[in-house]
C-alpha cells in the first residue's frame, strides 16, 4: 500500500486512515485490510492475538491495537459491515459461495 494513501492517526501506531467514498474505520498500516476485516478473520478462525500475528504476518502490537480500536469503535465498524452487506445484496452480488459440487 502506498504511503501517500495512508494518513497516520494518533495515538495509533499501526492503524491509518485511507481515502474511501464511505468507509471511515481505520485500516492496518501497510496491509490491505480494515480493522473490521481483521477482527472478522480473527473471530472466524478463532485465533488468539498471537496466532493472528503469526498467521497474518503482522506484529502482535498491531493485532492488539486493532482489537482495542475495534472495542472503541464497534458501532461504526458494525454499521459499515451492515451497509456493505446491504449494497452487495442490492447489486446482486452473492454473500455466500455458490454450490461448489463437481
Amino acid at each position: 500500500m502506498s504511503d501517500e494513501l495512508e494518513k497516520p492517526v494518533p495515538p495509533w501506531r499501526y492503524l491509518v486512515a485511507r481515502p474511501h467514498r464511505w468507509r471511515r474505520q481505520l485500516s492496518i498500516k501497510g496491509c490491505n485490510m480494515t480493522v473490521g476485516q481483521l477482527v472478522s478473520t480473527v473471530r472466524a478462525n478463532k485465533l488468539s492475538p498471537e496466532e493472528a500475528s503469526e498467521d497474518l504476518e503482522l506484529p502482535l502490537e498491531a493485532i492488539e491495537e486493532a482489537l482495542a480500536y475495534y472495542e472503541e469503535n464497534r458501532e461504526l465498524i458494525q454499521h459499515e459491515a451492515s451497509e456493505e452487506r446491504r449494497w452487495l445484496a442490492e447489486n446482486g452480488i452473492p454473500l455466500t459461495p455458490e454450490d461448489l459440487r463437481r
